[in-house]
């Protein structure tokens, strides 16, 4: 193809100037081999003008000089085209070569380099992704089927492309040998199942999901030592304050557990969400000696079936436990403990018994769910003023929520509600080792210490501490 700067001032097409989409020969760029030199292959984009004239268009690389990639307009740096415009004549296309320039040995690259290449044209954006990887590690990126979600007529509502992790009716492990980086929706099939052993670390990019669908199975098997870690693909110590680096941990209904035991799960907008979405199910989510903080909201139940002890919720933009559209909840020696303030309207655990919505019409509609709810020797803390435990419920479904000897900071009117408690605690402060830098052990003067309920069956706190069986402390920390 003869030169696209040569050819651009004896054409006699005109310039389109009306709304233009071009085409690309790919969505996505990526850089798949692990790197052994500083700079990668490089890889050709095909940008297409479809129209019977000329379209101006202006190239820009996103993230500019820091950016991990070179790019060159048909043999022409972008860094030389004035202002980054570039011609495409009439119906045909010009070539854009990538390169990504990462040193292989760079223990500070992040796990996916990522950017993006934007084209305007006459004022309307179109973007194609740019991902490298940066460090050596299990990559999960390239998506290899695509779930529908179908509306009452049968239509598509909306589909969510995926990578199949565990392949329907496989089971799959997950080893700690180096991280595994998840790029988008990473899905456990259906009756699959996916065993994480303990030690290994889990990251995923922006919008990332580990999602475990209809009837699969998830086991993460973390120990005191060596936890398993849920987090971001950004390592840089000025992320571990993002609340919303990636999406979530998804869990829907199954006939099968799901075991979660000695996981830290950090930055995700949400940390698990735990959902029937079309039929319940006997299966359950056993959530043990976890901790989850720095999040958007810590954990999302809804209409599902938890049992959770020796649990930290901490640090969320939002409630750290909630617990909505009815379920069957049992929650024994948990922290719930939020201590994020700015501009955080909802309390630290809520639930209710109804799902609400609005119709086409903007009618309001109310679901009632039946909601079982059994707290014993739980805190729960937090920093506002008022309530850290609220909720709310419709009288035409079960409502029975118990609390035994737990700490609660709230104002509601508990003899006027259909809420039941017995030796608990209310609104003392649980007198924590260091709350400000979220060390949420007890002192020796804490209320908690000593006032629990017996639970003969769990026998240590989340640090392995040997409980008091005859009178245990009260939360996460013996």
């Amino acid at each position: 193809m003869t030169g696209l700067i040569l050819f651009s001032s004896c054409r006699k097409n005109g310039v389109h100037t009306g709304d233009a989409t071009l085409q690309f020969s790919d969505k996505m760029i990526t850089f798949d081999t692990v790197f052994t030199s500083v700079s990668t292959v490089t890889k050709a984009l095909k940008v297409f003008n479809p129209y019977k004239s000329d379209i101006q268009t202006t190239i820009r690389l996103v993230g500019g000089a820091t950016s991990y990639f070179s790019i060159n307009v048909d043999g022409v740096p972008i860094q030389q085209l004035k202002g980054g415009e570039v011609e495409i004549p009439a119906q045909d296309s010009i070539f854009i070569f990538i390169k990504a320039n990462i040193n292989p040995n760079g223990v500070n690259n992040p796990l996916l380099a990522c950017d993006t290449l934007a084209f305007t044209t006459n004022g309307k954006r179109q973007n194609v992704e740019l991902l490298a990887y940066g460090q050596d590690a299990h990559f999960i990126v390239i998506p290899t089927d695509t779930v529908r979600f179908l509306q009452e007529d049968g239509t598509v509502a909306f589909e969510i492309p995926y990578h199949a992790i565990a392949p329907e009716g496989q089971e799959v492990t997950w080893k700690n040998d180096k991280p595994y980086v998840i790029y988008g929706y990473a899905m456990v099939e259906q009756n699959a199942k996916l065993t994480i052993e303990k030690g290994t670390r889990v990251h995923l990019h922006k919008g990332g999901v580990l999602w475990v669908f209809d009837d699969g199975c998830l086991e993460v098997n973390g120990t005191k030592d060596e936890p398993v870690t849920f987090q971001g693909d950004r390592l840089d110590r000025w992320y571990d304050k993002d609340y919303s680096q990636w999406d979530r941990i998804w869990i829907c209904e199954s006939n099968r557990d799901s075991k979660i035991n000695y996981a830290v799960i950090k930055n995700a907008f949400i940390g698990i969400q735990a959902e029937t979405m079309e039929r319940l199910k006997n299966g359950k989510l056993l959530l043990t000696n976890t901790v989850i903080k720095s999040s958007h909201l810590g954990l999302l139940a809804k209409t599902y079936t938890i049992e959770a002890s020796n649990n930290v919720f901490m640090e969320c933009v939002q409630s750290c436990v909630a617990l909505t559209e009815g379920g069957d909840y049992t929650f024994v020696n948990n922290t719930i403990c939020n201590g994020y303030l700015n501009r955080r309207g909802t309390s630290s655990l809520y639930i209710n018994n109804f799902y609400e919505y609005e119709d086409k019409d903007k009618k309001r509609h109310i679901v009632p769910f039946d909601f079982t709810g059994n707290f014993v020797n739980n805190i729960v803390y937090g920093a506002k003023d008022s309530s850290e435990f609220s909720y709310s419920y419709v009288k035409e479904a079960k409502f029975e929520v118990s609390f035994e000897n737990c700490l609660l900071k709230t104002t509601e009117r508990w003899l006027a509600n259909p809420i039941t408690h017995t030796q608990t605690l209310l609104n003392k402060s649980p007198d924590f080792e260091n709350e400000k830098e979220y060390d949420l052990r007890l002192k020796n003067t804490s209320p908690c210490k000593r006032a629990g309920k017996s639970v003969l069956w769990l026998q240590t706190d989340i640090e392995g501490n040997i409980r008091n069986t005859s009178s245990p402390s009260i939360g996460a920390y013996e």
